[in-house]
């Protein structure tokens, strides 16, 4: 699903925020980002998002080398790629509902689809009786799963998750933690940055730990730990994606394939 081979970035002053880092994530995979401040993890997000470019190396999502991706083509890209970010960068003078749909309605979609996908994302998450209430009314908590909804709407193969529980005391951090969770085994690949070692933990996931721009250590899943919360996943549909329905390979390869674009280039 992503994979980079060689991959530094350097900034004008000389900065290497990542330096010669390769790795895997596997479709339907869960893996934390961690390490000190600086230490490349936001860097990384935002070369898998083309935010910025790789100064050197090849980075592919779902088979497909974004570094020789036109600029033109890199909304096709974003639409399989969910972001939620430490700060949920909501809309405050828009309802929950309109935080939603923007998505929706910038790529065209009708009215009866954008209303159908958003009440049924929002059913899912227990936010339907927030739908018309501005965001700013919000709790944190009801806040950061308004930005999860937000970047689920698409229905993206892959879902990136900038320090998500950053602001958040630790009980509604866990719960954040655990709609993660959640998804991820519905198939979507999650990747969450953070610098919670606590968090890290308790879930016992795949970790890559990233120091001074290099990856340092990949720590493999463990067994489930003490106290850790197993609990089956919910009904497939609680957040309203037919990817849920599909198994994890099945559904990442359809949602890439969908957005296909001829100017995406096979990695050689």
């Amino acid at each position: 699903m992503i994979q980079l081979y060689h991959v530094s970035k350097r900034y004008p002053n000389g900065c290497d925020a990542l330096n010669d880092v390769t790795l895997r994530i596997r479709e339907g995979e869960f893996v934390f980002l961690t390490g000190a401040s600086g230490a490349g993890k936001s860097t990384l997000l935002r070369l898998l998002l083309v935010m910025e470019r790789a100064t050197e190396g090849q980075i592919l999502i779902g088979g497909r080398n974004i570094h020789v991706l036109r600029d033109s083509s890199v909304p096709f890209l974003r639409r399989n790629i969910g972001v939620v970010f430490q700060d949920f960068r909501l809309i405050k003078n828009r309802t929950v509902f309109e935080n939603v749909a923007i998505a929706l309605e910038i790529m065209g979609l009708g009215r009866k689809e954008i209303e159908r996908r958003v009440n049924q994302l929002l059913e899912g998450l227990r936010l339907i009786q927030r739908a018309h209430s501005p965001v700013t009314d919000l709790s944190g908590g009801e806040q950061q799963r308004v930005a999860i909804a937000r970047a689920l709407v698409n229905e993206p193969a892959i879902l990136l998750a900038d320090e998500p529980t950053g602001n958040l005391d630790p009980e509604l951090g866990h719960d954040i933690m655990q709609l993660l969770i959640d998804i991820n085994r519905r198939g979507t690949t999650v990747a969450v940055a953070t610098h919670d070692a606590y968090m890290i933990e308790h879930y016992g996931l795949r970790t890559l730990v990233l120091h001074k721009g290099k990856l340092l250590e990949d720590r493999p899943r463990v067994s489930v730990r003490p106290g850790q919360d197993v609990r089956p996943p919910p009904s497939p549909l609680v957040y309203g994606s037919p990817l849920a329905m599909q198994p994890p390979v099945a559904a990442a390869e359809s949602s890439l394939a969908s957005a296909a674009d001829p100017d995406a280039v096979e990695a050689p």
